[in-house]
């Protein structure tokens, strides 16, 4: 049997910034501006981590993202191919995800598909796959302690 998929969609956001004040230069000194991501509507953010503090009856919880509910497609790689840079922002893009989270380093995420991100990957001469899987991040538990 395989597991059920279900969609979301979300908005490609380019260059994402850190805080409301527009600030893209990150605590380590590298910048945000190689950066792609698929923001996801808040209220999905907040029902994912809903459920997971459900299924755990309460004692663990999560704390959203910094960006939100989202998916990194590009994670501070220069493109060899700029001409086509940002030309997605804003747009609508659909995910297939699952409902089963995965946790790592104390974030926790669900996995996702989405072929037209990695088309675009590949459009902008990146590899198709990034070095990490896309996955749809929906919060981190570093509170629990």
């Amino acid at each position: 049997m395989t597991e059920s998929r279900y969609t979301l969609t979300g908005y490609f956001e380019f260059a994402p910034a850190l805080d409301r004040k527009g600030t893209r230069v990150r605590r380590d000194g590298f910048t945000t501006e190689w950066w792609l991501i698929i923001r996801c509507a808040p209220d999905a953010g907040r029902y994912f981590r809903e459920l997971f503090a459900a299924e755990h009856h309460r004692v663990r919880t999560l704390q959203e993202p910094l960006w939100g509910t989202h998916v990194s497609v590009i994670r501070g790689e220069k493109p060899p191919r700029l001409d086509q840079w940002a030309a997605l922002a804003g747009q609508a893009v659909t995910l297939e995800y699952s409902h089963a989270p995965e946790e790592t380093s104390g974030y926790v995420w669900l996995p996702v598909q989405c072929p037209a991100a990695l088309d675009y990957r590949e459009s902008l001469g990146l590899e198709r796959e990034p070095a990490y899987p896309l996955h749809l991040t929906i919060g981190n538990c570093k509170h629990d302690g």
